[in-house]
């Protein structure tokens, strides 16, 4: 296993398991398969694979010390840079598509929606 972890393809092949969402995404941005609502579904998406690769992320210390594996250390970085790509997205799609450019609209449906709220307020 340890032979794995640190062969160099290793962080290639995670790199490459790690985009495919995004892949599916432009897939299915192309042949017009995000549904009737196309920037809720991409919110959505990358909301949720977000939230997913903090868990992978911050996950990575208790396996390597419950598995005895500190080879699993040379992933916490990429996961972490990860997360931030989906994050990235998921607030460039709510303030792109969904609100036009518009940070007053932005505010104002920061101020009506409490999720959004808390959201912004642990990104900061």
């Amino acid at each position: 296993m340890r032979k794995i972890l640190t062969s160099k393809w290793t962080k290639v092949v995670v790199f490459l398991v790690c985009a495919i969402p995004f892949a599916q995404l432009c897939v299915k941005a192309i042949r017009d398969g995000l549904g009737p609502n196309p920037v809720e579904t991409l919110q959505h998406t990358t909301g949720d694979w977000t939230l997913n690769f903090l868990v992978f992320t911050l996950a990575i210390t208790p396996l390597r010390k419950i598995f005895k594996l500190p080879e699993l250390i040379r992933f916490r970085r990429m996961l972490g840079l990860f997360a931030f790509f989906y994050v990235t997205t998921h607030f460039l799609t709510y303030l792109g598509p969904d609100q036009g450019f518009n940070l007053s609209g932005m505010w104002d449906d920061v101020a009506k929606r409490k999720f959004i709220t808390v959201g912004l307020s642990r990104s900061c």
